[in-house]
């Protein structure tokens, strides 16, 4: 059995990520917002987007992170 010590660390380390993660997601979706928008050809137009997608991807992931780690703790305790 995980000790509470352990349980509080990991809780710690994940909530910690996904405050990052929230931050870092909402800058590289500005970021991209104003490529897309100052975009004058197609190629950056998708360049653009192609950022979007894969920050809100990245954010998905470490969400994932964080209600696996919820699902292993409630099934834990």
């Amino acid at each position: 059995m995980p000790t509470a010590q352990l349980l509080s660390a990991v809780t710690r380390l994940t909530t910690m990520l996904v405050d990052i993660a929230g931050g870092v997601f909402t800058l590289v979706m500005v970021y991209g917002g104003i490529r897309f928008m100052i975009a004058h050809s197609p190629k950056s137009v998708q360049a653009a987007k192609e950022l979007m997608t894969r920050a809100a991807v990245g954010l998905a992931l470490v969400l994932l992170v964080d209600a696996i780690r919820q699902l292993i703790q409630y099934a834990v305790a």
